[in-house]
């Protein structure tokens, strides 16, 4: 590619001579990256026939047995969970603490408030219950599994 004193670029058609370098260039790049790709493939084939070994090794040691994330990232797992849930439970919260009966509420009007508040209040519970059960069904298990784990290793 040529260019002018102005900075302009010219593109042209290359000449007999200007297409055989280019040919000869193109042609020499290509085999180097044929050669880059053989080795990056090869590489890539070792590498998955050691984490293959790896991983028989690691399962053997493990008695045949999956490996499971360890307690404390089970445990951080569970908490997580919790607390996203207790999100919708404080927002229920909010909901309750911001209810009020009309201000020209009758007598109907206000037996439909506390029926409503009721309600509210069995949903508040029943969800505030579900989250620490299964809090407490999550760290229960996490527990067992790291006594099953300390037993095996004794």
């Amino acid at each position: 590619m040529r260019m002018t004193s102005d900075g302009i670029f010219i593109i042209d058609n290359p000449g007999p001579a200007d297409s055989a370098s280019l040919d000869c260039e193109l042609s020499s790049s290509f085999r180097v990256l044929q050669r880059d790709l053989e080795e990056m493939r090869s590489l890539n084939s070792l590498l998955k026939k050691e984490n293959l070994n790896l991983r028989e090794q690691l399962t053997a040691r493990n008695g045949g047995r999956l490996v499971r994330p360890s307690c404390d990232a089970e445990f951080a797992r569970a908490l997580k969970v919790f607390y996203h849930s207790m999100t919708s439970v404080r927002a229920q919260l909010q909901r309750l603490r911001r209810h009020r009966p009309s201000e020209e509420s009758d007598l109907l009007g206000l037996r439909f408030f506390v029926d409503e508040q009721g309600r509210l209040l069995r949903d508040f519970s029943e969800q505030l219950e579900e989250c620490v059960s299964k809090l407490k069904q999550d760290v229960a298990a996490i527990v067992r599994r790291k006594r099953e784990r300390s037993e095996i290793y004794l």
